[in-house]
């Protein structure tokens, strides 16, 4: 009689000591599960955020302590087991403010010091162009009148040359002229001299033909 109640108290036992060992599976899993995510997502932040040494081993330090998180919970879980405290969200919370410190110091702060070191420069640049309005005025009114005088100066220089050209083509255009008319001259006074040269041969060899012919036709 005695046995049969302790063969039921015993399997009632062995039935809820397995939803616990499942709950503390599933616990562990998900408390494994969020680290590991974590870790890597600060793991992805620490090469991403800056090739600064110092930057780096902050970084590293920061995922180091993420990794001994998860031994951590689970001894706590070994020691809390008799007051069944879940210690997966303290834990993703911790996690989380921990990512956001270290985004905060390692990625916002210099990019917003960068950003604004920027801006600075920029500011400063557009008041040194300001500043310098009156002095860029006057440069590009002393260039005008450089160009200006340039200008002016080359085309005295191409109006000089045009004429001197002008001048000498004129100068030889006379010469070739005079010379042509000598030329002209000269051959016209050597065919007027062959001309009468060649009359007075005619004339004479005309003589000469009537004294033959006079003399056959009248014979003495």
């Amino acid at each position: 009689m005695a046995v049969i109640p302790c063969r039921a108290s015993s399997a009632r036992s062995s039935s809820g000591r397995v939803p616990a060992i499942r709950g503390a599976a599933d616990q562990k899993v998900r408390v494994r599960y969020n680290c590991a995510f974590f870790q890597e997502a600060l793991q992805n932040v620490a090469l991403k955020v800056s090739q600064n040494p110092t930057v780096r081993k902050a970084a590293f330090l920061a995922m180091n302590t993420l990794w001994a998180i998860p031994a951590i919970a689970e001894e706590a879980e070994e020691k809390g087991k008799i007051f069944d405290f879940n210690l997966t969200l303290p834990i993703i919370v911790a996690e989380f403010l921990l990512l956001m410190l270290a985004l905060d110091n390692l990625w916002f702060k210099p990019v917003a010091k960068v950003m604004d070191e920027r801006d600075e420069a920029i500011r400063q640049k557009l008041m040194g162009v300001r500043d310098n309005s009156d002095e860029i005025k006057k440069l590009q009114e002393q260039a005008e009148a450089i160009l200006k005088a340039a200008r002016a100066e080359t085309t005295a220089e191409l109006n000089k040359m045009r004429r001197e050209t002008a001048a000498s083509l004129d100068a030889k255009l006379q010469e070739s002229r005079q010379r042509v008319e000598k030329e002209l001259a000269e051959a016209l006074a050597n065919l007027e001299s062959q001309k009468e040269e060649t009359l007075r041969s005619l004339d004479k060899q005309v003589q000469e033909l009537s004294d033959q012919i006079v003399a056959k036709v009248i014979p003495f």
